[in-house]
């Protein structure tokens, strides 16, 4: 990753944002606008290859910092490794916005005004290190429109006017942070796949400090105290132009796998039922008007679910650090896995037998033991091997699938 536009005071700014994009030329201008209102002072904006003039655009603002990449998405752990490489070195000390080019932070308003300064204020008065904040899908009435630039917030929500109320969400505790988690209905509804069910929240506003960073994607990080109010997160994928956008990323697919493709290609389809699933912002006074600012469903749920505080607590009392803990966590949770408990007994007797090693056997370990993570590691990878069989009719069936699009392309 190298710097292609350089700001000499990013080292210095106050509220920093770190998003990875491509092809985002329609909302820029509008993601922009949105955030310098909230207070961003510094954009550190990572390109991953655009080709709808993104770059040119972003290059006569005063305020981005550029970076590009040369190597692919998946292959740096989801864009992970750049947020935590670009934070590593501007943002340590600071509250720091990690969010995509189709996110929109909506912040509540205090005094009459939504603003950065007042939240961490807030934040900091209660020991809140970061803001949990639900994930929204807005969906436009066309997806199949061509796409057009959009300025600010409220054009982007006057054309994708149907968003998903948390009436249409599952919700369940769960054991490892952040204790509770949601997940739409609205796109297996629409999509007619009944199990496609997506992480539906982010963590995307904390205080950077050492030990913190995200893990798997940004949908995931280390523990830390969460607020005891949220934000909300708006998400615009399903915007204007979608279709064409869809075709653009298949010809460069490291971001979207098949699966995603298949989703993504059958709620275009069945584009007629999103009213269906859906809540109309034209039939209320927009989204403050919405059943996520009017109601106190989802509020009551999070602040009986969060247990972050008293966990990091824990964490204090114990003498560990977050990473550490997320260690713990990830073996307590494969543990109880089913796969963990149907292999068990066939790897505690070749255990005994000396064919396999102890890292294939850790239920005689204590969990704070300091091969935690390899443990963790091989146990996968094992496991991978033993039920490779199973999955490769999976892989066969989404090879050819990739196989048959890139052939379409290639006819077109």
């Amino acid at each position: 990753m190298k710097v292609v536009k350089y700001i000499e005071s990013a080292s210095e700014t106050r509220f920093p944002l770190i998003c990875i994009f491509r092809d985002e030329l329609d909302i820029l201008p509008a993601f922009l606008d949105h955030y310098r209102s909230l207070g961003v002072t510094c954009f550190h904006l990572v390109d991953t290859g655009s080709s709808d003039n993104s770059v040119s655009y972003l290059l006569k603002q005063n305020d981005v910092q550029l970076y590009e990449v040369d190597c692919g998405y998946p292959q740096a752990n989801a864009g992970v490794d750049w947020v935590n490489r670009v934070a590593r070195d501007y943002c340590q000390g600071k509250w720091t916005l990690v969010v995509d080019a189709d996110e929109f932070l909506w912040l509540p308003e205090i005094l009459g005004k939504a603003s950065l300064k007042v939240t961490t204020q807030l934040m900091q008065s209660e020991l809140a290190f970061a803001l949990y904040t639900p994930l929204i899908d807005f969906f436009s009435d066309n997806l199949q429109g061509n796409a057009y630039d959009i300025r600010n917030l409220s054009e982007l929500m006057e054309s994708t006017p149907n968003y998903v109320s948390y009436k249409n969400f599952k919700k369940k505790s769960i054991l490892a942070f952040p204790f509770f988690e949601i997940r739409s209905k609205a796109r297996a509804q629409i999509s007619g796949i009944s199990d496609y069910f997506v992480k539906s929240y982010k963590i995307p506003l904390v205080y950077w400090r050492t030990g913190f960073q995200y893990l798997r994607s940004t949908h995931s990080c280390t523990p830390v105290p969460l607020s005891k109010n949220c934000a909300h997160l708006l998400h615009f994928k399903f915007r204007s132009g979608f279709q064409q956008r869809l075709s653009r990323e298949l010809q460069n697919p490291d971001r979207m796998n098949a699966d995603v493709y298949r989703i993504s290609k059958a709620i275009i389809k069945n584009q007629i039922t999103i009213p269906q699933y859906t809540s109309d912002l034209r039939k209320i006074d927009g989204f403050g008007e919405s059943d996520w600012l009017t109601k106190m469903d989802f509020d009551t749920d999070w602040q009986n679910e969060n247990k972050s505080k008293s966990h990091y607590f824990e964490l204090l009392t114990q003498q560990k650090i977050a990473s550490e803990s997320f260690l713990a966590d990830n073996l307590n949770r494969i543990t109880k896995s089913f796969s963990w408990r149907l292999s068990r007994p066939l790897r505690r007797f070749l255990f005994h037998r000396g064919i396999l090693r102890h890292d294939h056997y850790p239920e005689r370990l204590d969990q704070d033991h300091p091969l935690v993570d390899q443990t963790i590691a091989i146990y996968e990878s094992f496991w991978w091997l033993v039920t490779g069989i199973f999955r490769l009719p999976v892989a066969i069936y989404r090879a050819i699938l990739w196989h048959k699009l890139g052939g379409r392309r290639r006819t077109r």
